[in-house]
């Protein structure tokens, strides 16, 4: 059973049970006197797009860099907080969509009350009896429809009456009836910002439906059923808007002359607010038109239609561990809470990792945003550094599952947001830095923007946001070989690559970054001073190796397969790259010269170029070791030496405190996975589950952060296959307590896909099916074999095999 479910209702946010289709979100509480249903919609970001680059970077560079050399960090980082920083020093940030609020009469003491979120349909329900009755309260938020849908219903006729209304604090233009079923609720973002708009609609059987004051008010009904829709100017392109003034300017004036003496308000002011009035009026015709078809298809159509667009991506990938079902009877939360007393049952490991890919396909679609530091779902209008996209690791991280765990399509949105980030980032490079390509620090928003965010000495100057992003453009075609998506994408990863060929200056004979930062992680110098930013630390080198390497095999791909066609050299022409080749081969020149990733004297692997004593030993970020995870520089089987010293520098960490952060946990999870260790990554996905779940099954950052859901389910699917363009890994670390089970629907790099399953711990049957040519290794345990498969050929191994 993939459920979540629970004997009461939510009281507090993180018990509340999200829905989403991408763009629209949903935490439904299960109220029954008094249903509350916060809301989320992906372009609910404050303000407009801010040219935020500080004109004085660029000249303080040399200088900057000069006192880093000569190790006066806190000379250097003093320049840095006034030359290095944005202006302002920060980009605006999301917010919630608002709330539907619901009364119902006489609901306070009911019976046999059960809520629970189905994962494998993406529905949520409430169930409970009061005086006889039984009653029933279905959720859930179409992808096809862009709505969410509500139903209630009861075993009795005439038993449902309740009041219904939209709310956004204070921070909404008006709400107002546009039908005796309906309401509408409007506003705008700020200056520069989108403007907004929401609808609710009651369709009833039996009973009577009106609109009084800014409410719906349903009384006496068989069955209702609400629809909501939302929509902002993100959404609508520029002929749109401009059609939307022309034809609805009439409107539009008319409104405002209800609204403002137009005699005291300048002519801009006035075309201003028609315009505003127009976008609306645009807006809700798009509402309309949804809820108009949503109506005529019926509840069971939109249920249908739902199900099955969303099917198609849960049930592609599947796990099951035996002896779990005695599990299924236990409350989630209740089980949570015994997982935090040591008692965490095998059976979590799989509702989590059900969940996880669930919640990838609820915030992070095609053709929507990426998914942000809360996926889609915000209650805040000024949330936890600001709900924005941190790509310092986080962002990164939300994607990790989206390749292994079969929902490539979900990976796109991120893409989009590289692409959008190229022409804030070339400017960036040009004004901050001096250099060409494009370049972002660890934060960017809707808008793409890459200056620096916040005033934070050990975390706010990293120059590696866009580099470490556009590594994901490379592994997405290594688990599709999709020709067409690399030809696209190539031409951007050389962009972020050009940038470094600019920025990287000489040290000690190798080129190094600078400045240069561990992210959020702080070293004690000689003298006892603290100190966060110096040149060249590791996880740089690490990411521009792997940065680099992937546009030399990038192009050799290309050329194997004649696309170096006009479109993609007249992108690359347009990111400065006029010679391919000339550019790889300065690519191939610099790669050289990064410095490897060291072993320090006590056989830990180096975060630094310098053996410093860190500041905080037990620190979140394991930045380092990026080269074993998510990069494949570190693995058991090519590097071992590495592979031990990355072992020291975990136990290390964990011996002083570290894991202490959901995601932080999520990462260490798939740092075992890769060192081949199935009882240690089991040992640490339990102390997630006791540490860092809420009872809602989010993680816990502390506060709410998705990324460590995704992070661990990456991990579950780390620990049971492993590939690489050298070969497939099966049952790499697997725990003694997951006995026996089986998961299908994994992929691996090469564009294929595993179907595996194992007993007492031991294989019992691998099928890999191939969807392109295939050549490579299959290892189990010291046995090797080669495969080479065409597409659409499959293998099968069995026991005997190994």
């Amino acid at each position: 059973m993939s459920k979540l479910w629970y004997a009461g209702a939510a009281v507090e946010w993180e018990e509340a049970l999200p829905l989403g289709n991408g763009r629209l979100g949903a935490m439904v509480y299960g109220g029954t006197e008094y249903e509350h249903i916060q809301l989320s919609e992906e372009s609910i970001w404050y303000g407009g797009p801010v040219n935020r680059v500080n004109p004085d970077m660029k000249e303080k560079l040399p200088k900057i860099r000069r006192l880093i050399f000569e190790g006066k960090i806190a000379e250097a980082e003093k320049l840095m907080w006034l030359a290095q920083s944005g202006c302002p020093n920060s980009m605006h940030p999301t917010q919630t969509l608002g709330d539907i609020t619901i009364g119902f009469e006489g609901m306070k003491e009911v019976t046999d009350y059960r809520r629970e979120l189905d994962l494998s349909n993406a529905l949520a329900r409430t169930e409970f009896v009061k005086d006889g009755v039984a009653y029933e309260r279905t959720y859930f938020t179409s992808k096809p429809a862009q709505l969410l849908v509500m139903r209630f219903a009861a075993s009795q006729p005439g038993m449902l009456s309740f009041w219904a209304g939209m709310d956004r604090w204070k921070f909404f233009d008006g709400v107002r009836k546009t039908e005796e079923d309906e309401i509408y609720l409007y506003g705008n973002l700020g200056r520069g910002g989108y403007e907004f708009g929401m609808k609710l609609k009651a369709l009833h059987k039996g009973g009577k439906v009106s609109v009084i004051g800014e409410r719906i008010v349903v009384e006496a009904a068989d069955e209702v059923i609400l629809l909501f829709g939302a929509d902002t100017t993100y959404h609508h392109s520029k002929e749109e808007k401009e059609t939307a003034y022309t034809e609805y300017e009439s409107f539009g004036l008319e409104r405002v002359q209800g609204l403002f003496d137009v005699e005291e308000i300048s002519s801009w002011e006035r075309k201003e607010l028609v315009m505003q009035s127009c976008l609306q009026k645009m807006l809700e015709k798009a509402i309309d038109e949804r809820v108009r078809q949503a109506v005529e298809q019926g509840y069971d159509e939109l249920f249908a239609v739902h199900e099955a667009d969303y099917r198609k991506l849960f049930d592609a990938c599947e796990f099951t561990l035996e002896d779990t079902q005695k599990y299924d009877e236990i409350p989630t939360d209740e089980r949570i809470r015994l997982a935090g007393e040591g008692k965490a049952d095998i059976g979590l490991s799989k509702i989590f990792f059900d969940f996880g890919r669930y919640l990838l396909i609820s915030c992070s679609r095609e053709g929507d945003l990426a998914a942000n530091l809360q996926g889609i779902w915000n209650k805040d209008m000024t949330p936890p550094w600001d709900c924005k996209f941190t790509i310092n690791i986080n962002t990164e991280m939300n994607y990790w599952l989206a390749e292994n765990c079969n929902l490539s399509s979900c990976h796109m949105p991120m893409f989009d947001l590289i692409e959008k980030m190229v022409k804030s980032g070339r400017r960036v490079a040009r004004e901050m830095y001096g250099c060409r390509g494009f370049v972002c620090h660890h934060n960017t928003d809707i808008h793409g923007d890459c200056v620096t965010q916040d005033l934070w000495i050990p975390g706010s100057y990293w120059v590696m946001g866009a580099a470490w992003m556009c590594t994901h453009q490379w592994t997405h075609y290594q688990f599709t070989k999709d020709i067409a998506f690399l030809q696209k994408q190539f031409p951007i990863m050389c962009e972020a690559a050009l940038f470094f060929l600019d920025f990287l200056v000489e040290k000690d004979g190798y080129l190094v970054t600078c400045p240069s930062v561990s992210p959020e992680n702080t070293f004690i110098l000689p003298n006892g001073e603290k100190g966060a930013n110096s040149y060249g630390v590791t996880m740089d080198n690490q990411i521009l190796r792997d940065l680099f390497g992937q546009c030399i095999l990038s192009l050799k791909e290309l050329e194997e397969a004649k696309a170096l066609d006009s479109g993609v050299m007249e992108a690359l022409k347009e990111a400065e790259i006029t010679d391919i080749h000339e550019f790889i081969r300065q690519v191939e020149d610099a790669m050289k010269r990064l410095k490897e990733t060291q072993i320090g004297s006590d056989g830990r692997i180096l975060e630094w170029q310098e053996e410093f004593e860190e500041w905080e030993p037990g620190h979140r970020h394991v930045s380092h070791l990026y080269g074993m995870h998510p990069s494949e520089q570190i693995t058991m089987d090519e590097t071992p030496e590495l592979a031990r010293a990355a072992r020291k520098t975990l136990e290390y960490r964990l011996s002083h405190g570290g894991g202490h952060t959901g995601w932080s946990r999520a990462w260490i999870i798939n740092h075992y996975a890769k060192l081949w260790d199935g009882e240690t990554a089991y040992h640490h996905l339990e102390q997630l589950f006791a540490c860092s779940t809420y009872p809602n099954m989010f993680d816990k950052h502390p506060p709410f952060q998705i990324d460590g859901n995704f992070g661990a389910t990456a991990g579950i699917g780390e620990m049971l296959v492993q590939s690489s363009d050298k070969r497939i890994v099966l049952l790499p670390a697997l725990p003694s307590v997951w006995e026996k089970g089986s998961i299908r629907g994994l992929r691996v790099k090469g564009n294929a896909g595993v179907a595996l399953s194992w007993e007492h711990g031991k294989v019992k049957e691998c099928v890999i099916t191939a969807d392109s040519s295939l050549h490579t290794y299959v290892k189990y345990g010291n046995t090797k074999k080669e495969i080479s498969l065409s597409a659409g050929e499959s293998i099968t191994f069995t026991e005997m095999d190994f």
